[in-house]
C-alpha cells in the first residue's frame, strides 16, 4: 500500500511525506499540497475560489483512500491511528492566483509594491493555526517582514473523530494550508524576498486530531519554488524568492 500513503515509516521528503504518490507537484490540478489525512483517510480538497487556504470558505473534499480505524490512537507497531501532522512545504503564493500555483516557479517572479502577498505553509494532516501566527520573511536589503496568520471570520466546517462534521467557530484557520499574509513594502523595487526558514512559526498551531503542539521549526527540505524565482530538485526543493517591482 505504499503507492496510498499508509505506513508507519517517518515522513521525509523522499517519501512523500505520506502522501499518495500518484500527486505529483507538477500537477498544478491535483497538487500534493491540497491533500491532507484526517480520521477518513486520504482527502483532497478542492477549491471553489482563487484563494487555495483556510481562508478560504467554498471547497468540498474528495476522499481519494479511504483507511478504516484512523479515529484511534496510534499506539503499538500494529494499531491504526493518525501520527502528528508534519509540515510538508513551504512557499509564496502566487499573487497571480492563476493556475492555482505557478509549477516550477518562475511563472511569477514579482510582486508589486503596497500589495498583499502570502506564505502558505502546508501540513499532512489538519491543524488548527490560530490568528496571529506569525512568519518572517527576509529582505535582500532592508528589515525583515512580519507574514501574519488571520481569520476566515466565518465558521468553518471540519471533521471532528467521534462526532463527525460539523461547523464550528474558530479564530484562526483549521486546515492544512496556512495562508500568512503579508503587505509589500511601498518602495525598493528589485528587492528579493526569502522566507526565514530558521525562524520558522511563532503563535499557535496545534494538531487538529489531537490538539498536541506540532513542528513549527523548518529545515530546507520542505521549501517549495511555487511563485517566485529559485531552483527546485526533481523533489521541488529548492529556493524560492519574490522581486518586488513596480
Amino acid at each position: 500500500m505504499a503507492l496510498w500513503g499508509i505506513s508507519t515509516t517517518t515522513e521525509t521528503a523522499e517519501n512523500n511525506y505520506g502522501i499518495p504518490k500518484f500527486l505529483k507537484e507538477t500537477d498544478a490540478n491535483h497538487t500534493p499540497h491540497n491533500c491532507f489525512a484526517d480520521n477518513r483517510g486520504w482527502i483532497y480538497r478542492y477549491y471553489g475560489d482563487g484563494i487555495f487556504s483556510g481562508l478560504s470558505t467554498s471547497y468540498y473534499d474528495e476522499i481519494l483512500v479511504p483507511v478504516s480505524g484512523l479515529n484511534t490512537t496510534g499506539v503499538g507497531t500494529n494499531s491504526i491511528g493518525l501520527g502528528s501532522a508534519t509540515p510538508v512545504a513551504v512557499f509564496f503564493a502566487d499573487p497571480n492566483n492563476s493556475p492555482i500555483i505557478s509549477v516550477g516557479g518562475g511563472a511569477t517572479t514579482g510582486i508589486s509594491t503596497g500589495t498583499t502577498g502570502e506564505i502558505h505553509l502546508v501540513y499532512n494532516e489538519v491543524v488548527y493555526a490560530g490568528a496571529g501566527a506569525t512568519m518572517q520573511i527576509l529582505r535582500s536589503t532592508g528589515s525583515p517582514i512580519v507574514a501574519t496568520a488571520t481569520s476566515t471570520g466565518v465558521p468553518v466546517q471540519v471533521n471532528i473523530p467521534g462526532i463527525g462534521q460539523t461547523y464550528i467557530k474558530f479564530n484562526g484557520q483549521i486546515t492544512n494550508r496556512i495562508a500568512f499574509k503579508f503587505t509589500v513594502p511601498s518602495s525598493g523595487i528589485g528587492t528579493q524576498l526569502r522566507i526565514n526558514m530558521n525562524a520558522g512559526v511563532s503563535g499557535i498551531i496545534t494538531d487538529a486530531y489531537d490538539g498536541e503542539a506540532v513542528i513549527k521549526q523548518f529545515t530546507s527540505d520542505i521549501i517549495r519554488n511555487i511563485a517566485g524565482a529559485g531552483s527546485t530538485s526533481d523533489i521541488g526543493v529548492g529556493s524560492t524568492t519574490l522581486t518586488i517591482i513596480a
